[in-house]
């Protein structure tokens, strides 16, 4: 490609994701996307200079290619924490993680393409590990492509298209390869070509240059545009009078309180920013920024959520409402299913609903014996 060689195109592509990785661990190496993107970036690094070493060095070859297949648990990571809100890697993730990474480094020490005898270890050490990489992948771009329309900060919405082209295609090309390797041990070359070094590493250097010239430009304010410390995001919906004196607007605030409150527009299942900005007849994006910068919400829904769960705790609490089935609430609200009204619920309050009402039954028995007593 273009008349340079693979080891020239390798040290290319080499070039910037050492930038890259030395980047973000010097600027942004106490927030953990920026340790992501190192680490992502490292992965990637070992993955070139394994292919440019081949198997002459068989004993560094098979390091680098070990550190090389954490890339896609990285990249689910990294796509984890820079688009989801209130991030949770479960246990069984983490198990997913360390096995496909334990269980292709065995099969890679034992050689196990090499030898018919141990053709039922390739599929458990070679064909499994690389759909689990995949559907890493793939759950990645799902998750950068997810919420776009009701996510708040401007600067997180613009990186996920990007992201997913980038980032993601980086990945998948990789395992791509791998796919053609374990379709070539069967026999089965035509179905998926090779894609050549040439074209991989060429593709590395021109993504990562573009990311690294726009890193460098936004330099501090790159991560913290998309990723605020929780300490920074604030709750203005239990104390509305106090939050408006410190907007920017506080007018236009409380038309929005006003609105979703007297009207119940949080009500609506599927309510979008769109809508609201219609009914309160401002533009879309004037409305995400006043909720995103003033009010501290960096998603609508978890903004929807503050209405909804508050008018579900009055109900759970209310002597009126105390046989009510809690999934009745919940839809009443505007939910259209009870484990998300659930979810919802306990990310607020740390308790689920149940336990909610029953906490307020108890305290108002104790609180009517108390009064007895005296």
């Amino acid at each position: 490609m273009l008349g340079l060689s693979l080891n020239t195109l390798g040290a290319l592509a080499l070039s910037q994701l050492a930038f890259t990785c030395v980047f973000f661990f010097v600027y942004h190496r106490q927030q953990i996307i920026g340790r992501l993107l190192t680490l992502y970036s490292a992965c990637f690094s070992a993955y070139v200079l394994a292919q440019m070493v081949g198997s002459d060095n068989p004993v560094l070859y098979y390091f680098l290619h070990r550190i090389a297949t954490i890339a896609p648990a990285a990249l689910w990571l990294l796509a984890l924490y820079l688009f989801v809100d209130n991030p949770r890697v479960s246990k069984p993730i983490w198990g997913v993680m360390v096995f496909y990474v334990v269980i292709r480094g065995i099969g890679a020490y034992f050689g196990v393409g090499d030898s018919p005898d141990l053709e039922m270890l390739y599929v458990v050490s070679y064909i499994i590990p690389q759909f689990i990489m995949l559907g890493f992948c793939i759950h990645a771009i799902y998750l950068a492509m997810q919420n776009l329309r009701n996510d708040l900060v401007e600067s997180r919405r613009r990186v996920r298209v990007p992201f997913v082209v980038a980032m993601g295609l980086m990945v998948i090309m990789v395992l791509l390869r791998g796919f053609a390797t374990a379709v070539d041990h069967y026999a089965l070359s035509a179905v998926i070509p090779q894609i050549p070094l040439h074209y991989l590493f060429f593709y590395i250097f021109l993504i990562l240059l573009t990311f690294n010239i726009c890193s460098s430009r936004l330099r501090d304010e790159a991560l913290q545009l998309i990723v605020l410390p929780p300490e920074q995001q604030k709750r203005y919906l239990s104390a509305v009078p106090s939050a408006l004196i410190k907007v920017d607007n506080p007018a236009l605030v409380e038309k929005i309180f006003k609105v979703l409150n007297e009207e119940k527009l949080y009500a609506r299942p599927g309510l979008t920013i769109g809508e609201l900005a219609q009914r309160l007849s401002i533009q879309e994006y004037r409305l995400r920024r006043v909720i995103n910068k003033q009010l501290g919400y960096r998603n609508f829904n978890q903004f929807l959520n503050e209405f909804r769960i508050e008018e579900a705790c009055r109900r759970l609490t209310t002597t009126a409402h105390h046989r009510e089935q809690i999934a009745n609430i919940a839809y009443d609200v505007g939910y259209s299913a009870l484990s998300s009204f659930n979810k919802a619920f306990k990310d607020i309050h740390n308790l689920t609903p149940t336990q909610y009402r029953n906490a307020a039954l108890q305290n108002s028995i104790g609180y009517e014996l108390g009064n007895r007593l005296q």
